[in-house]
């Protein structure tokens, strides 16, 4: 989604959360320069000050090559993560420049040692090198948004940003596979809006989460909802709200196994 404030770090660490609760060995990679993942699961240090970025990996223009995107990852108690740092900024402006950099980030993973079932992405929200990059490194796409008018203009720019790639990458073949419609209020989505994300992804394929305070709840708690302790986050009431909300992501999850 080319726009800020849908939820698509929220949808990566829930989903991230729920592969891994369902047996999964999960990499997270924050792949957004602004660093909403890492921020959000509590390594601001490494952020702010970390040694080594992403930066570096891609780039190959220090110590570390693309064979190296290993010495990046840090181990989490649900799931492992590639965190973000602020020279990832500078990412962008070099990838333009590169021969192959739109495809750095997918050789990157493509080489790691460390064996994980799924990797999940969370990119940027603007489309260039590190956004691309992410579509052909997944080639399965979520798609977080609010239930309105802007998202079909986005999803537009998106289906025509993956038919580019697709015929600039021959052996490459990107799916949209699904919608997650985030914030969804009390009286839900509108039947127009409703009908327009089944017609474009399928009945089976749209999922709602709703506007709860227990969402931003858990990511206070630096965890995703699977981990989210409502006692001793001291949010009690959270109780039977995050179990549901464990239900609609893990829903989401399942279908992501599916495309296996």
């Amino acid at each position: 989604m080319q726009k800020g404030g849908v939820g698509k770090t929220t949808t990566s660490i829930n989903l991230a959360g729920a592969l891994a609760n369902r047996g999964h060995d999960v990499l997270a990679v924050d792949a957004d320069p602004q660093g909403g993942l890492t921020l959000k699961l509590g390594h601001r240090e490494q952020y702010r000050e970390g040694e080594y970025a992403l930066y570096d990996v891609l780039s190959e223009m220090g110590q570390l090559t693309l064979d190296d995107l290993d010495e990046l990852i840090i181990s989490g108690d649900e799931f492992d993560i590639v965190p973000s740092h602020l020279r990832n900024f500078r990412l962008e402006k070099h990838l333009y420049s590169e021969a192959r950099g739109v495809e750095a980030l997918k050789l990157a993973l493509d080489r790691l040692t460390v064996d994980y079932d799924y990797v999940v992405i969370d990119s940027p929200p603007n489309l260039g090198p590190l956004a691309d990059g992410a579509l052909l490194a997944a080639e399965n796409v979520l798609f977080p948004s609010h239930a309105n008018t802007i998202a079909k203009d986005s999803l537009e720019i998106l289906f025509d940003e993956i038919d580019t790639l697709e015929d600039k990458f021959d052996d490459v073949n990107i799916s949209t596979v699904a919608a997650v419609l985030n914030e969804v209020g009390r009286d839900g989505v509108s039947s127009e809006m409703q009908n327009w994300f089944v017609s474009t992804f399928g009945e089976d394929y749209v999922f709602e989460i709703p506007d709860w305070a227990v969402v931003e709840h858990a990511i206070e708690y630096r965890t995703s909802v699977f981990a989210y302790n409502p006692d001793d986050a001291g949010y009690s009431w959270d109780a039977d709200k995050a179990e549901a909300l464990r239900d609609k992501y893990d829903a989401i999850a399942a279908h992501v196994e599916d495309l296996s």
